[in-house]
């Protein structure tokens, strides 16, 4: 963890060493012609101007992560680093850039080990687990976002959303015994461990090469086929039923899926999928703005979202209310 942070900067601070990213670069002069160099710098919490003379910034580049040197100082009536130096950060935390979830990761993740445990078939229980017991994959399934932007685009954000999708789908599947309880837990646990690869979570949430080219959809549904291929326990027909809960979980072709849900499982998976995102989705636009009841939606929702007397909720209890109201409605 940073020493600093941009939101715990005031005036007189002295900073050494403090890793923070360059945002934006730019380089003018004075009407002497000296030369002076000014960058927005950025963490997690915001960003800051940053301000050194005699300096054109040839070595500096936007996206990367320096330890800056120097002290905060009140310019123009605003507060900004006067600049000492910068060194490129030979290693940084990116919970220091990118906001994190506000669960921890490990609970989660032995929680839904526990879930994994309950799973009858042999041969589904241990094809799961071989991703969980996989600690490159669960270092990288433990930091990554969900999203870049619309729902859980946060360091933690992917086992927050496969928790909560898994949750919810078990709620239904109670509801319904006569759904495959193995395969929900399997589909909802698996559906999105494409996103892996398919992000990048340095200093921002960016698609990698191999996510734009071919989609989490698709690397997810490849990398459970190619690992099913050493259970020999697994049944082919669930294998197949397990494959199309990933491919389908988008629900519709203009979202992305390219198939639609075809067996109850995967409409549940689906349809948890979808109310743990906007759930969230929801969540955040709200949380935004504490003190307003009507608060304006992203473009996509277009739409207006009321407050009312939500106020401080855990995104876990937001959750829990909509299935409570779905239930109620049944």
């Amino acid at each position: 963890m940073k020493k600093y942070y941009i939101s715990q900067l005031k005036e007189g601070t002295n900073l050494e060493r403090v890793p923070f990213v360059v945002l934006k670069k730019s380089v003018g002069s004075n009407r002497n012609g000296r030369s002076s160099l000014t960058l927005t710098l950025g963490d997690r919490t915001g960003s800051i101007l940053a301000r050194r003379w005699d300096d054109e910034g040839k070595d500096i580049s936007i996206g990367v992560v320096y330890e800056v040197s120097g002290r905060v100082v009140i310019y123009n009536n605003n507060t900004e680093i006067a600049l000492d130096s910068l060194t490129p950060a030979s290693q940084f935390d990116p919970r220091d850039f990118i906001p994190q979830s506000p669960r921890n990761s490990l609970v989660l993740l032995e929680d839904l080990k526990g879930i994994v445990e309950t799973i009858e078939d042999q041969g589904i229980k241990d094809l799961v687990m071989l991703f969980l017991k996989d600690e490159r994959f669960i270092r990288n399934f433990l930091l990554a976002p969900a999203g870049k932007m619309i729902h859980h685009a946060y360091i933690g954000g992917l086992i927050e959303h496969t928790w909560e999708v898994c949750k919810i789908a078990l709620t239904a599947g109670e509801m319904y015994p006569e759904m495959n309880r193995d395969l929900i837990i399997a589909g909802s646990i698996l559906h999105d461990i494409g996103k892996v690869d398919e992000l990048t979570y340095s200093t921002q949430i960016e698609y990698s090469t191999k996510g734009r080219l071919l989609g989490h959809i698709f690397i997810g549904a490849m990398a459970v086929r190619e690992r099913a291929r050493s259970i020999s326990s697994l049944s082919p027909s669930y294998l197949q039923q397990l494959l199309h809960i990933i491919l389908s979980h988008h629900g519709d072709y203009s979202t992305g899926s390219p198939i639609l849900p075809m067996t109850l499982e995967a409409e549940t998976v689906h349809r948890a999928d979808y109310l743990s995102a906007q759930v969230n989705r929801f969540y955040n636009i709200l949380k935004d703005k504490p003190e307003e009841r009507w608060v304006k939606g992203d473009n996509l929702l277009g739409r207006q979202l009321y407050k009312g007397k939500i106020k401080n909720l855990t995104v876990e209890e937001i959750i829990m209310s909509e299935i409570e109201r779905l239930e109620e409605e049944e």
